[in-house]
């Protein structure tokens, strides 16, 4: 029996490594076969996409109106499960109702301003660029060879700029009405994803618990408990880093943009609906994303305008420096957990390989895989009952894998010093290190008995004052 049962492990090891070979050979083979059947499946399921992306972004929404509503209907003679259900419907209806508001009136008031200063600008372009040519001639009229340069350079950059917006950016944008204007098919084929996906969103919302339920069901019945609580703990972080960052940063840039549009028109700056759409579009993308609105932006005030053009490039920098400071903090707080660095390299990343897109989920992204990794490294080092903080970490010379004392690198203190410092690092460390081991009952009494010593040491004190003695 023994023989069979071996010779039949054998055999199934056998057969999974030839079946693996074969495919990892049609995947080598027929990869690019492979990616035009997963692009073509995931264009299939655009009302799908588009469902999702609706519910996840607006589920927050709804749930604050779920509740909201669910209270003011607790006043009401209706029964429990009528008030929930009640409360549920409105609360998506007045979500979706409030998002295709917003989407009506971005259609009927931003676009068509953006594109009329969009036709304006082309239209007059080949003028303010003349009129800055001479406004800048001028300036340097008092020295003709360095007029002579600067005519030179302002002559090569000024037709560039032309070029750039009468070629490219009106191309682009001839491209994009042709497409939603003569593309009749195309236009009614979104209308129909645009529709489906927010039957998709209503049905996810609506079941969004028993869908939730169902998942949490699958899992548990084909994984290990153990295996299930962590990919739902990771699960909620990563929710809660997506979520956080996604809706906080949407909230952002929209408020950057209505008030870079209220700035721009007290200081009546040329094209506002332009600017100010620029500005807070591209304000959705961390760090560079402000500038690489900024940047041209500017230059077209300074073409249009010169005179203004220091005070808009001033507007923008104390606006930026705004949403940095006070208001992104506020809206985000830390929502992904990294820092300046690990942002840069994520949008870098993001950004090369998925375009904007990638710059714009690379940062959450990165941040969940951040948090991952993190969660792992403590979990090592609390099995090694060794402390998680980094800090504990920075002057760590070796240790000594028998005796776990740690030698720390020589930074210029003195031998006392270093000794004294070490000391009390070991004794930080071995604090935490014995705070780990403990359960929640003995770090309680552990606690109880610390006030027990700290009321003691107070009463001492307090009856040492009154019988007059100096402590």
């Amino acid at each position: 029996m023994k023989e069979k049962n071996k010779y039949l492990q054998l055999g199934i090891m056998i057969f999974g490594i030839l079946a693996g070979a074969i495919l990892l050979f049609f995947v080598v083979f027929y990869l690019g076969a492979i990616a035009n059947f997963i692009k073509k499946v995931i264009k299939i399921l655009t009302p799908v996409n588009i469902g999702i992306a609706l519910a996840y972004l607006i589920n927050p929404i709804v749930d604050f109106l779920d509740g909201w509503i669910g209270d003011l209907l607790t006043h009401t003679k209706l029964q429990l499960k009528t008030r929930k259900k009640l409360a549920k419907g409105l609360s998506i209806g007045l979500a979706l109702t409030t998002l295709i508001a917003l989407i009506v009136a971005l259609l009927y008031t931003v676009i068509p301003e953006v594109g009329e200063s969009l036709m304006t600008l082309v239209t007059n372009i080949q003028n303010y660029g003349n009129t800055f040519y001479e406004y800048v001639s001028n300036l340097f009229q008092g020295n003709k060879e360095l007029q002579a340069e600067v005519q030179d350079i302002l002559n090569n950059s000024i037709e560039s700029f032309i070029g750039w917006v009468k070629n490219d950016l009106l191309g682009e944008v001839n491209k994009l009405m042709s497409t939603l204007t003569n593309g009749i098919y195309g236009v009614f084929k979104l209308l129909i994803n645009i529709i489906l996906g927010l039957c998709v969103a209503v049905y996810l919302l609506v079941s969004k618990q028993r869908f939730i339920g169902g998942m949490k069901k699958l899992l548990y019945a084909y994984f290990k408990k153990e295996t299930v609580n962590v990919v739902l703990a990771v699960g909620r972080e990563a929710d809660s880093i997506f979520g956080g960052f996604i809706s906080g940063k949407l909230l952002d840039s929209l408020i950057i943009g209505v008030l870079c549009f209220i700035g721009c028109s007290i200081m009546k700056m040329p094209y506002l609906a332009l600017i100010s759409v620029v500005i807070g579009v591209t304000n959705i993308v961390p760090i560079f994303g402000p500038w690489v609105g900024a940047v041209p932006c500017s230059i077209l005030v300074l073409i249009v305008d010169p005179g203004k053009a220091l005070i808009f490039v001033i507007f923008i920098i104390a606006l930026q420096q705004f949403d940095g400071n006070i208001l992104g903090p506020n809206i985000l707080g830390d929502s992904t957990g990294l820092s300046a660095f690990w942002v840069v390299v994520a949008i870098t990343l993001g950004g090369g390989l998925f375009n904007v897109p990638g710059m714009i989920l690379g940062v959450p992204t990165f941040a969940v895989i951040y948090f991952l990794v993190k969660t792992f490294v403590e979990y090592k080092l609390k099995e090694q009952n060794m402390p998680i903080q980094t800090v504990s970490y920075t002057r760590i010379k070796r240790i000594d894998p028998e005796t776990d004392n740690s030698e720390y690198i020589n930074t210029g203190m003195s031998k006392r010093e270093r000794r004294k410092q070490n000391i009390f690092v070991e004794d930080v460390s071995r604090e935490i290190a014995i705070a780990a081991r403990m359960s929640k009952a003995e770090k309680e009494k552990r606690g109880k008995e610390a006030g027990r010593i700290i009321e003691e040491i107070k009463r001492e004190g307090t009856a040492q004052e009154d019988n007059g003695t100096d402590i």
